[in-house]
This record gives structure tokens, C-alpha cells and sequence, in this order.
């Protein structure tokens, strides 16, 4: 038994990107952080972002229009660079990168917690921190592998991805017709550091570019380029723009001094107590079940990553073992204990669900951000390999890979003990792996057909450019 080949249409692919792309959960958390470093100039970061992200995503989508990945972003950098040891760590790193972002969202859930107790005057009995954490991991990783892909993604994330678009717009609806429409905000307040905005516009990018995680679902998506690159597509319109508008109704609205806006660890949450408490549930339920539907996306990417490295003699092959709903139970149980690591580790180490949170936070962009490098600067190979390389397929991948580059620095710029120590071992780890394992197998050999058939990329590249010549 394997995945469930051809049951997905572009709902369900617009499902999977909305996931990871989670437009409230993202203003609840790196919008939020991103406050703290530009203030209010995180409406103008946010546009940089989302013009980040549409360079990413039209990089993204050089790929998945010529090609189905079998596996996730490292099958696009192994078509593109024909190594199989830089496919092997592309691989490695998303699995990091989803696996510390789980730990993020899970940690995110009890600060947003925490502000609503504090704001009611009530003091949060002492096992919400781990109560948080299990809901956190254990639900999205449960319902990864005990409900059906189709009606996971159909049924649960499309819904509810569908209601934060709404309630986004809404606040920003709002804003305007209270408080008319200020362009203002679209211009970065004087005095504001290159380096502030430059950091919150690479926070928004983390965030809306998670609309490419419809990726993994190439096996599963009937006529996979087409439906998953619209699915990719569709995301980034709707829950990018959702988070401009979110981010937008955020500062409009906001009663204090704009200065002020910084000061505050959940400023949406403050922000919504003028409404009445029903409409502060109401964001409260929303932001966490976004949150945890970015989980399940997040979750859903990081297992088809180890179970299709398992059919590429990477990693063990229990990792290929898949229940009655042809989902990979044991590699999705394994996603969950990484993730698991990633959240303890840094709270034993700072003390600290706060600390914990920041720390963790820079090590998942610096992972995330360094996949799509790769990825980035491989398309004019592949373009060029299959006789397809022209002006955009060159400059806007690049121009993608530079800013990544940018964000990698900025997240860098202050040397860390906790997160140096965390990539070391990182490294360390996967490439002990790799010298005793990995280097035996094929990593990154695998894509999928139009047929949802797999296939070695070499044949496909090669049946790709005897159609493409003959048209």
C-alpha cells in the first residue's frame, strides 16, 4: 500500500497551503513579533513581504509547473542541481523547518492564552503549559494519520482557513469605515531602522509563504501541476492578502500611541477586548485553531518528506508504513516527536515559554529560509537543462534567493550560545546520518507523473524534453 494516488482536486491543494500560510495564526505570531521590531511600519513590511512572497511563490511554481514532486521542495533543488547530496539536506532542513515551526505554533498557543488570562484578571493554573504543548503536537499529528487526506483537508483546514480570510477582512473592513483610510501606515514611520523593517518583512515572508506546502501533495492531487500550482496560487492571494489586511486593522485601530504598539505581546488580543468578550472567543478560537490547522499542514508536509526518502533507501523503511486511510503512520508519529524535541528542549534550556519561543523561532527561518536558497537558485539550471531559461526564469528566482539570503543575516546578526549550539548539532547529526546511510540511497530520484505514477526524474526530464520539442 502507498499514498492515495489521484483523490485530491485544487480544493483540497489550496487546503494544504492555507494551512501552513495560516492568515490569523500568523498575526497572532510572526506579525506580532514582527511589531516588535518595526512598530508601525509593519504595514509597509508586510507589503515588502508580501512582494517577498510573490517572488517566491512564482519561483515555486517554475517548478511545479513542469514537475510533480514525489516528496516535497527537495525533489524540485534535486532536478535542479542533479545531486543527490544537496537533495538529501534540502530534505533534512524541511523536515527541521516544519518540525520547529510546530514547536513555534504550539508554544504560541499558550502565550495567546496567557494574554486572554491576564486581560480577565485570571491567574492560569500551572498545567496550561503543558496542556497547550499536547493539543498543540498530539492533535495535529493524531488527526494527520487517523483522518482520511481528502476530508482532513477538504472537510477541517479549507473551512476554517476560509473563516481567519473572513474575519481578516473584516477587521480591516472595519477599520476603514470607522477610521477611514490612512496611506500613512504604508509608509515607514522616520527613524525606523533598515535592519527592523528588513527583519519584520522576512517574519511576513515565513509566514505567507507557506502557501507553497501544496507541494507535498503531488502523488495524491489529480493532474498535479496544474491543480497544485493554482492551489499555491490561490493562497498566497488569499491568505497573503488576508494578512495585509489583518496587519492593516491592527495598527489602524489601535486606541494608544502607535509607539506604544511594540509594548504589548499580543496587541490583536488587546485589541479586540473593545468589542465585548463574545468577539474576543471568537478571535481567541479562531487564532488557535489556526494554529493548529498550520500544524497539520506543517505535519502533513514533514511525514511525505520522510516516507518518500524511505522509498529512496534514505531512511528506514518502517518510515514507508501507511494505516487503512493510506496515510504514513509511523513517519508522521515521527514528525511528532521531533517536534515534540524542538518545543522541550528550548523550555528546559531558557526556562521559559517566552524565551523558548524566540529561540525557536530563528532556528525554523533559518531552515526554512535556506530550502528555498536552494530552491531559488536552481530554477535557471533546471530552465536551462530543459531548454526553457529566459529573462524572468532568471532574474526573479535569484532576486528571491537574494532576499532569503538578506533574512538569513538579519536572523543571525546577534550571536546566539542556544541557537549556534542547536544548528552545530543539527548539522552534525544529519550529516553523521548521511555518510552511514543516506549517501547509499537516492534521494530526490523520485517525481510524479501526470498519471500520479512514479517515476525517476531522469526519465521524466527526459520525456519532458522529447515532448517539449516535438510541440
Amino acid at each position: 500500500m502507498g499514498l492515495s494516488k489521484a483523490s485530491l482536486s485544487i480544493r483540497e491543494a489550496y487546503g494544504q497551503a492555507m494551512a501552513v500560510t495560516a492568515p490569523l495564526g500568523s498575526v497572532v505570531s510572526t506579525t506580532t513579533a514582527a511589531i516588535a521590531y518595526a512598530g508601525q511600519a509593519v504595514v509597509f513590511a508586510t507589503i515588502l513581504g508580501l512582494i517577498g512572497s510573490a517572488l517566491w511563490v512564482y519561483t515555486l511554481t517554475r517548478y511545479s509547473t513542469k514537475l510533480a514532486s514525489a516528496g516535497g521542495f527537495y525533489t524540485y533543488g534535486a532536478a535542479a542541481w542533479r545531486s543527490k547530496t544537496v537533495a538529501y539536506y534540502e530534505a533534512i532542513f524541511e523536515i527541521i523547518a516544519y518540525s520547529s515551526l510546530n514547536a513555534v505554533n504550539a508554544l504560541t498557543i499558550y502565550l495567546v492564552l496567557s494574554v486572554i488570562f491576564q486581560l480577565l484578571n485570571i491567574t492560569l493554573p500551572p498545567y496550561t503549559l503543558g496542556l497547550a504543548i499536547l493539543v498543540g503536537l498530539a492533535y495535529p499529528t493524531i488527526a494527520s494519520y487517523l483522518i482520511h487526506i481528502r476530508r482532513l483537508l477538504s472537510y477541517i483546514v479549507s473551512v476554517s482557513a476560509t473563516l481567519e480570510v473572513v474575519f481578516l477582512y473584516a477587521l480591516f473592513v472595519y477599520a476603514v469605515a470607522t477610521k477611514g483610510f490612512n496611506p500613512a501606515f504604508f509608509i515607514p514611520a522616520p527613524g525606523t531602522s533598515f535592519n527592523a523593517i528588513g527583519t519584520a518583512m522576512i517574519l511576513s515572508i515565513v509566514s505567507i509563504s507557506g502557501a507553497g506546502a501544496a507541494t507535498y501533495l503531488g502523488e495524491e492531487t489529480k493532474t498535479p501541476r496544474k491543480n497544485i500550482t493554482a492551489g499555491i496560487w490561490l493562497a498566497l492571494i488569499l491568505g497573503g492578502g488576508a494578512i495585509l489586511a489583518g496587519t492593516y486593522g491592527l495598527v489602524a485601530l489601535w486606541n494608544g500611541s502607535l509607539s506604544s504598539l511594540s509594548n504589548y505581546p499580543q496587541p490583536l488580543l488587546y485589541e479586540l477586548f473593545k468589542f465585548g468578550l463574545p468577539i474576543v472567543m471568537l478571535g481567541l478560537v479562531l487564532s488557535i485553531n489556526s494554529l493548529l490547522a498550520s500544524n497539520i499542514g506543517t505535519t502533513v508536509g514533514a511525514a511525505r518528506v520522510l516516507f518518500n526518502l524511505a522509498r529512496e533507501k534514505v531512511m528506514p523503511k518502517v518510515f514507508e508504513k501507511v494505516n487503512k486511510e493510506n496515510e504514513p503512520i509511523v513517519a508522521t508519529m515521527i514528525v511528532g516527536l521531533i517536534s515534540a524535541l524542538f518545543t522541550l528542549i528550548p523550555l528546559i534550556v531558557t526556562g521559559s515559554p517566552e524565551n523558548a519561543f524566540t529561540e525557536i523561532s530563528v532556528i525554523t527561518s533559518i531552515f526554512w529560509l535556506s530550502g528555498r536558497i536552494i530552491d531559488g537558485f536552481g530554477v535557471p539550471f533546471l530552465y536551462w537543462f530543459i531548454g526553457r531559461l529566459n529573462i524572468a526564469t532568471l532574474v526573479i528566482p535569484v532576486a528571491s534567493s537574494v532576499i532569503n539570503l538578506i533574512g538569513i543575516g538579519l536572523s543571525l546578526q546577534i550571536p546566539d550560545i542556544f541557537q549556534t549550539t542547536t544548528l552545530i548539532a543539527i548539522l552534525s547529526v544529519a550529516t553523521l546520518w548521511y555518510v552511514l546511510k543516506g549517501r547509499y540511497g537516492k534521494p530526490g530520484t523520485l517525481v510524479v507523473d501526470d498519471n500520479n505514477e512514479l517515476i525517476t526524474i531522469d526519465e521524466y526530464l527526459k520525456r519532458y524534453k522529447q515532448t517539449a520539442t516535438i510541440t
